[in-house]
């Protein structure tokens, strides 16, 4: 048997090892990054997804704003709602910084105050049941 090289042994053995270790753990490395990519690519198109829905509900809730402080549903609210109408004509006055004169008044006297204005209702017991609010007589009359 002098053909045959015996080459088995301790030494060979940790040579084989020596290169297949790094090249399996370079094999692995490879197999988690590439995993860790694809996980974060999935976690990426789901919250993409869930910033295009919540800017989608954002643009609607401006637009419910919006709507709401339109102008005419506030007048509406107002009247419907509040009873409030606007001030009979003559009803505001405009004052002067020294609070001394007033410019326009109600009556006879441009030194009074107007009082306040009556709703906009046209059976004022009805609007009081209606609205459910603690309004158990009539307002006031302005004061001469």
């Amino acid at each position: 048997m002098k053909g045959v090289v015996r080459t088995g042994g301790p030494a060979a053995v940790l040579l084989a090892l020596a290169i297949t270790a790094p090249v399996a753990a370079l094999g692995l490395f490879h197999v988690w990054s590439r995993t860790s990519v694809q996980a974060a690519g999935y976690e990426l198109g789901r919250l993409e997804s869930e910033h295009r829905q919540l800017l989608s509900e954002r643009d609607r809730l401006n637009l419910e704003v919006a709507t709401l402080r339109s102008p005419g549903r506030l007048e509406r609210f107002a009247r419907e709602r509040l009873g409030m109408a606007p001030p009979a004509p003559g009803a505001v006055v405009a004052g002067m910084a020294g609070g001394k004169a007033w410019v326009g008044g109600v009556g006879d006297g441009a030194d009074q105050r107007p009082g306040p204005a009556e709703p906009d209702v046209k059976n004022p017991s009805e609007h009081r049941k209606g609205r459910g609010g603690p309004l158990t007589r009539a307002p006031e009359p302005a004061r001469p």
